[in-house]
């Protein structure tokens, strides 16, 4: 009785996703990068608006055990949420039509507009080893988006 020990490889077998033949086939390869950067943009918006509704006082306050709930009902919060629900549709939407692992990377451009937007509408300061890191974060978002095949 001879059994064999089912590999990965075995139950997953190589094949191109179709996303990545898609992608190699041509048609409008900037719609895709367009929804995925959209994407980083929205979630940059529900990150600022989250920061300025946390640190504002809320509309409704709650009683003690579920006092933070209050946040809840902060314009701001709300409309974070639905920023963030924004930007997941909008990757729901470009993940199919693009290779994940060029969407995964194309998506750390929010890793740049988050301390930009903060510096911009918060007045946060940026200190120079973040902007150096923003810096290689940047360098390595173009490589990844010029050297796809």
């Amino acid at each position: 009785m001879n059994k064999t020990l089912k590999t990965s490889f075995d139950t997953f077998p190589q094949q191109t996703c179709v996303a990545d033949r898609k992608w190699r086939s041509g048609g409008n390869q900037w719609l895709p990068i367009s929804l995925v950067l959209g994407n980083a943009l929205l979630s940059t918006v529900a990150e600022v608006v989250l920061k300025i509704g946390a640190t504002n006082s809320p509309s409704i306050v709650l009683p003690a055990p579920i006092a933070f709930l209050s946040a809840i009902f902060s314009f701001w919060v709300v409309l974070g949420i639905f920023a963030y629900i924004a930007s997941l549709s909008l990757w729901l939407v470009a993940l199919p039509r693009l290779p994940l692992h060029l969407a995964y990377g194309l998506s750390s451009t929010v890793h740049l507009l988050v301390p930009c937007a903060c510096w911009l509408v918060l007045r946060e300061t940026i200190p120079p080893g973040r902007l150096c890191g923003m810096l290689c974060i940047l360098a390595g978002t173009l490589m990844l988006g010029f050297s796809h095949e």
